[in-house]
Formats: C-alpha cells, structure tokens, sequence
C-alpha cells in the first residue's frame, strides 16, 4: 500500500526553512572540530600515538554501523504527538552539548589506555547524540520539499549551516582558544574552553531548529499504529540496499568518505609543518570558505535546474579533485615557491575559495540526488523510508571517513613524524614524504566515486514520473501509511487531505 503525503497545499514559511537549514550546524560544528583537531590534540598535547587516535577515531565512526541505520528506522516508524522525526531531535539537545564538552576535557594523569578509553567513549557519544537530532532531521527534507529543484534550494540552505557550523568550529579556536597568542595547539586550557563553548552552541543550534520546525509536525506523514516487525526490518533495508541509484550514491560515498577522513585528518599537519602557517593565517583561510558557502548555497540550485543534478555533481567533484590537490602537487612539482614567497597565502585563498565552492555544490546536489531516491524506492515498495536512506548514506561515508582518518594517522606513524613537533623546525624532506603518500591515494579514491555516481539514473522526468504514480496511488487507496494500515477521511489534526498539490521551499 502506498504512503501517502499530508500536506497538500501547504508553502513552506521563510522562518522554517531557516530552522531546517540551521539544524545542521551542529553536525558541522562538531565534525570539523574532530576532523581537524582531534587527532593533534590527543598526539601533540594528550601524548597518545596517531595511531591509537586514528583507532579511536575510526572505532567510533564504525559504531555508528549500529546506531545510524537504528534512529533512521526507529523515526520512519514513531508514532507521537510531535510526529515522526522531532521526539529524537528534543532528545539530543542537552546530551550532545555535554558530550562535545567532554571529548575536550580529559582527566589529569591518565595512563594511555585510560586516555584511548575516554577518547573512545566521549567520540562515540558526540556522534550517537548528534545523529539523535541530525538524522531525524535531515530526514524532513524529502517531505517539506517534494519538488525536483525545490528540494535542492532547501537543502542547499541545510548545507551553508553546516559550513557556518564548520566555519565557527575554526574561528572560536584558531582566533581565540589556540590562536598563538594564548599557547597555540597545544595549550591544553584553551581546548577545555573551546568544548565548553562549542558544546553550547551545538546544544542551542538543535533546540532552535527542532523548535523552527514543530509547525511541520501537522503536515508531515504520520507513522502506523500497527507492530514493526523483524520481517519488515529485513524488508526495508532489503529494498533499500538492491536499490541501483541508491547503491551507486552509496558506493560514491564510500570512496570520497574515505578520502575525507585522509585529508581532514592531514590538513592541520600540512598548514602547520609543509606550508608553514601561523593560526593567524590559518584563520584567515575560513574567509573564503565562507564566502563559497554563499556562492555555493545560490550556484547549486541554478546549477541542478540548468544541467541536471547528475553531471552538475560529477562535473564539480571533478573539478574539485584538482583545485584541492593544486597546493601540495605544485608544491612537491617545484613549480610552487617556497614559503617565504610573499603571495603564498593569497593562492591558499584562492583556491580554497574555488575548491570549497566546487565541492560544497557538489555536496548540495548529491544529497538532493539522495533524496529523489526516496520516491524512486516508495514507487518500487510502497514504503517511504526517509530515515533508512539518510541514516545508511551517513553511516556508509561516516564509518569509511573514520578509516581514512586511521589512515592518516598511519601515514603519520610511517614517515615518524615526531611529537611535540615545532611550525619551522621541522626536516621539509618528511612532510614532502607524507605528500608523495597522500595525494596518490587521495586522487584515486576521488576518481572511484566519479565512476561509482555515473551509475545514478534518476533526473527530472523520471522523478516527476515517480511523484505523479505516488500521487495516483494515494488518489486510489485513500489515502494509506507505510503498513498499509487504511486511514480514516484526513482532520486538521494531521493536515490537508492528500493531494496533488505538494509543500513549496522557495529558492
């Protein structure tokens, strides 16, 4: 039986598709805050190995193998008095605020299984409580915004919050808490203060979007009343997984998850040690990703509704494999000069400005691409699964980013680089070598998820095709829900009855 959509004729107000978009600030938060800092702080300042962190770090992302695809099956099938997806979204206000806390501020004189010990369990609770919210959350898009272009405007929207997220992570610590000024990285107060203002800023950041978004509640589709069980688990997840366009993101996600764990994890070692540059002029590199958050939150929309989402994606991460690799290539080429060269920072501007922009469209149009496969799947099954696919989108690029980051702290272990190492007295001949691993490996990783994302079908007559037999079906059966359990006529407790006419996110 068919599920059907609640809310014909509703418009999405300016207001919530802010809250919507700014819910994804605290996942941006925290996950440039692991990325680019976890693993020096817990080598440099805490005295653990890069490999044990790497460990941990990627111990964390499997579990969540676990718990991801567990909230995004447990939301598509709540039944509450605030709907599916907002009863976890409350949830995960106040936990997740006090475990960003905790990842930062480990006891005095640990020995180093008690470090990797509370390593590993304040990474795994940073991560289990902002799924809590960010998958229930997320999930809300293929509902607001049906439409092919209108969808892409929303979560484009989603996107530039998770980079202010990102953006903010790196401001409140390289301008304030471990800027050089106060000790740099590895003034181990400054880290305590920075958990302490990030985690509240995460924890704000999801009670204003869960709040923002209440007003949907009426008009988002109620879950059955009806027993969940194993054989409909199996079910699901089989559909899900035999899907080709959702194997194909899948796969994507797969290979440029892992090089995002490689290079995320390197990125602070090859501004501090190969180019040399002060916190200073490390902060001065958000200015641009900011200003391409902007220009990519405006450029993915007009970019889908032109081209289509499928070249626009590919074309763009193809793009973006150059420009990021541009740096360090040239660098190890002879072609760039050294760092004393005086415009050295103004072409790490530049091109982390067009790099930035390119991959942020093409993040923005992949996960517009991920939720057409929502209708595509409901066509084929009668189910829509909403949390199933984000949760297994996430957990897929999340777990396989966790081994990229173990491996760069391998990398790290193999060339010996040293601890409590110095910006400026360090042998360039072995940050040269760590450059000679890295960009191979992280160039064929980014060519296996282009290859993997031409296999993806769906573009905008097949998706119209779908929502119009989605329409027809719900039309005919009056109006179902994912068991197929019959409806009574829709009241105005659950919104308008079910439709043609669908939500609007306005550009």
């Amino acid at each position: 039986m068919m599920t059907v959509d609640r809310h014909a004729g509703h418009r999405l107000g300016r207001t919530t598709r802010w809250a919507f978009g700014i819910g994804a600030m605290s996942s941006g938060l925290a996950q440039q805050a692991i990325t680019v800092l976890a693993l020096i702080f817990y080598n440099q300042v805490v005295g653990m190995s890069a490999a044990a962190v790497g460990l941990a770090l990627m111990i964390s992302l499997i579990s969540d193998a676990f718990w991801d695809p567990a909230i995004g099956l447990w939301s598509d099938r709540t039944r509450s008095r605030i709907g599916r997806r907002h009863p976890f979204m409350y949830a995960s206000v106040i936990p997740a605020g006090i475990a960003f806390w905790a990842l930062w501020s480990p006891p005095a004189g640990m020995s180093d299984g008690g470090n990797f010990a509370w390593l590993l369990a304040s990474l795994m609770a940073v991560r289990f409580f902002i799924s809590l919210s960010e998958i229930p959350s997320t999930s809300l898009a293929p509902e607001m915004a049906p439409d092919y272009d209108a969808r892409t405007s929303l979560i484009a929207g989603r996107y530039f919050w998770g980079v202010i997220g990102g953006v903010l992570a790196s401001v409140i610590a390289f301008q304030g808490f471990l800027s050089d000024r106060v000790g740099g990285v590895t003034n181990m107060a400054g880290y305590v203060k920075y958990g302490l203002v990030g985690g509240a800023i995460i924890a704000f950041t999801v009670l204003l979007s869960s709040l923002g978004t209440h007003r949907e509640i009426p008009h988002l589709t109620q879950a059955s009343d009806d027993p969940f069980s194993g054989r409909d688990l199996l079910r699901d997840v089989t559909a899900a997984f035999t899907n080709r366009n959702f194997a194909a993101i899948m796969i994507a996600a797969l290979f440029s998850g892992m090089n995002a764990g490689i290079s995320g994890g390197l990125s602070v070692y090859f501004n501090l040690y190969f180019f040399e540059l002060s916190t200073d002029q490390i902060s001065i590199l958000i200015g641009p990703v900011l200003l391409a958050s902007l220009v990519g939150v405006v450029a993915a929309p007009l970019c889908a509704r032109l081209w289509g989402k499928k070249r626009v994606a590919i074309v763009t991460f193809a793009l973006a494999i150059f420009a990021s690799t541009m740096p360090i290539g040239l660098r190890l080429l002879g072609i760039l000069p050294g760092n004393d060269w005086p415009w050295l920072l103004t072409f790490l501007v530049v091109e982390t400005f067009f790099a930035t922009t390119l991959v942020l469209i093409g993040l923005v149009v992949g996960t517009s691409m991920l939720a057409d496969v929502v209708e595509d799947n409901a066509v084929r099954t009668s189910v829509r699964s909403e949390g199933l696919f984000f949760a297994a989108n996430s957990v897929l690029s999340k777990s396989v980013t966790g081994l990229g980051t173990l491996v760069s702290g391998l990398m790290l272990t193999w060339v010996d680089f040293p601890a409590n190492a110095k910006p400026g007295a360090l042998d360039p001949a072995l940050m040269h070598q760590l450059g000679y691993v890295y960009l191979p490996v992280g160039i064929t990783l980014s060519l296996l998820s282009l290859y993997a994302l031409s296999f993806f079908d769906i573009d905008r007559a097949t998706h119209e095709a779908n929502l119009s037999k989605l329409e027809a079906a719900a039309l005919a059966e009056v109006g179902t829900i994912e068991s197929g359990a019959p409806l009574p006529p829709p009241t105005a407790t659950f919104g308008s009855a079910p439709g043609m006419a669908r939500p609007v996110a306005d550009a």
